[in-house]
């Protein structure tokens, strides 16, 4: 009995605070340890695996060395590109490691001809497992190749075959993942025993006449928000190892540990911001946030007072000082009565922006007698177009951030003290 493991959207990088990481590393190192400790025969890997093509260097660094060792293991690596990782002139970390044969990139276009993409297999040296994919583009762009796909040459092929892909499959997407790009079974080739899906962030699995069993791992972290709330919620994340011979004998979902979670739920649909104010402060009290991710969400219309009355800032550095790992505050379904944005028309862009602009200032009430009118309007504009300007490729991101800072706040006739 041979067995392999399949993971993806391992997003490797994405995380900035260290703690987290800590966590995104940590789950990874685990995943692969226990590979080399259950020896399986290979592992799939279905797409961003980077959350960018060129991550920064403490990225490389590990991955390096933690790829290094499954390879000294004798365990092979079948990858695929992710939208997240794909790089059309090739610069991308994947490139590397496949260089040096750490991996082994399965997408590879045999020929193309009469507008159809014929692709060519792979054979695992051990198990005789046959290996064949597709790699992800952004946007959904993807979706063409499968159309101009030669299924027919594909599904003739006998023995042991594992079709690996990152897209979306509109049968197998989750509520979770309902905002996800996607597209129909019936575009993947049939007959494959196996499919090893990417992109799609929550586990789920079917079994299709003609099709063989079609597997989503799921991300192991990732880390957006969105993620970490479901992971809060209960989405379990981890990996799948396959058991097979001449067909799959048994598959298993292996859950990996991440963090601990607190969940703060806060509606405050016709409550006044005191209330709201009260319920956060309530909340914070009742939860010891230490060694925690703690998420909170605020939503709902105000019936009296601003958003802004809230010191997001403050409550996020108060649970941090109290020992929690990383807080994570979502609050972009959270509105007031108070104030709203009335939209305006226009011919372009910037006329549609100017309209808004003038529709909306009077509404706002400020001290700052110099924020509002006409001269309000005029810093407003020259905001939007100093934040607006594009970072030249010769300055570097520390340095775009401290001069567009400077003119901004030099427009509000704020002192600044960076330098």
């Amino acid at each position: 009995m041979h067995k392999f493991a399949h993971m993806s959207d391992c997003h490797l990088g994405f995380q900035k605070s260290k703690p987290l990481q800590e966590i995104e590393q940590n789950i990874f190192e685990k995943i692969l340890d226990e590979c080399i400790e259950k020896k399986v025969d290979f592992i799939l890997i279905s797409g961003d695996l980077f959350h960018i093509s060129l991550p920064e260097f403490r990225v490389q660094r590990f991955a390096f060395k933690k790829f290094k060792e499954v390879y000294d293991a004798g365990i092979p690596i079948y990858v695929v590109y992710g939208s997240h990782d794909f790089n059309p002139v090739g610069n991308s970390l994947i490139e590397l490691l496949s260089d040096v044969g750490y991996f082994t990139k399965v997408t590879k276009e045999q020929d193309v001809s009469e507008g159809k993409i014929s692709l060519e297999f792979f054979q695992d040296p051990s198990t005789k497992a046959k290996i064949v994919g597709l790699s992800g583009l952004t946007s959904g762009k993807d979706i063409e190749y499968y159309k101009d796909l030669n299924r027919k040459d594909l599904e003739k092929e006998k023995g042991f075959k594992i079709f690996l892909f990152h897209a979306g499959i509109d049968e197998l997407k989750t509520k979770d993942d309902a905002m996800m790009d996607s597209m129909p079974a019936s575009l993947l080739p049939r007959g494959f025993d196996y499919y090893a899906g990417g992109h799609l962030h929550t586990h789920s699995s079917e079994n299709y006449e003609g099709y063989g069993i079609m597997m989503y791992s799921g991300t192991i972290f990732d880390g957006h928000s969105s993620d970490i709330e479901k992971n809060a919620r209960g989405t379990k994340r981890g990996y799948v190892l396959v058991e097979f011979d001449d067909k799959i004998r048994n598959w298993e979902f292996i859950p990996i540990h991440n963090a601990k979670y607190e969940l703060i739920e806060i509606n405050a649909k016709g409550k006044s911001i005191a209330t709201v104010n009260s319920e956060i402060s309530k909340k914070i009290e009742g939860i010891d946030p230490s060694d925690k991710i703690v998420i909170m969400k605020v939503r709902g219309e105000l019936i009296s007072g601003k958003t802004t009355e809230i010191d997001f800032s403050k409550i996020k550095e108060e649970l941090l000082k109290n020992g929690a790992i990383d807080v994570k505050i979502n609050n972009k379904q959270f509105t007031s009565k108070e104030y709203t944005i009335t939209p305006a028309r226009g011919e372009g862009t910037e006329e549609i922006i100017n309209n808004i602009l003038k529709e909306n200032i009077g509404d706002i009430k400020l001290k700052q007698e110099e924020l509002l009118g006409e001269s309000g309007f005029k810093i407003a504009q020259e905001l939007l177009e100093v934040l607006g300007e594009s970072k030249p490729s010769d300055e570097s991101k520390n340095d775009y951030q401290r001069r567009i800072q400077k003119s901004a706040l030099k427009i509000l006739r704020i002192e600044s003290n960076a330098s």
